[in-house]
């Protein structure tokens, strides 16, 4: 009995786990033109841009030649997915890339500055490096994009 019990306690517990968390969200799909290498940053919430699509559940970021996606999504979905990643060409023909040969540093985060009436806070920026570790170290982190700061 006390062996039955022993195995049954972690069991119960992952199912619980498993069924009570609510960090998962819709996967995203990041399309990113051709042989780009460098820095993509996602700037949320920014007014007059498209707010990032949706299709089959999934969210569709189409990243431009500059690297640079602003949406007026108002902020990043938070949670545990897995993202998917490919190059496209002109004839939007993709080629899924290796995320762990082709995709570092995926950070997200808001700026944040101190004036004398208190904390201001910029828009969320998701940002991660698309190149192999060797062109990485060629391609130093951008700062967060001061003029997004009120």
């Amino acid at each position: 009995m006390r062996k039955t019990l022993f195995l049954l306690i972690p069991l119960l517990l992952l199912l619980v786990l498993e069924f009570s968390s609510t960090n998962k969200r819709n996967p995203n799909i990041y399309l990113i033109r051709n042989n780009y290498v460098g820095w993509v940053q996602i700037i949320y919430n920014q007014e007059g841009f498209n707010a990032i699509e949706k299709d089959n559940g999934k969210y569709i970021f189409t990243i431009p030649e500059s690297g640079v996606l602003k949406t007026s999504t108002p902020d990043v979905e938070y949670g545990i997915s897995f993202e998917e990643f490919y190059y496209y060409d002109e004839q939007n023909k993709q080629q899924k890339l290796d995320t762990d040969q082709m995709i570092h540093r995926h950070t997200i985060g808001n700026g944040e500055s101190v004036s004398s009436s208190g904390k201001i806070e910029g828009p969320t920026v998701q940002r991660f490096f698309v190149g192999t570790e060797a062109e990485l170290q060629n391609h130093p982190a951008p700062d967060y994009p001061v003029e997004l700061m009120k």
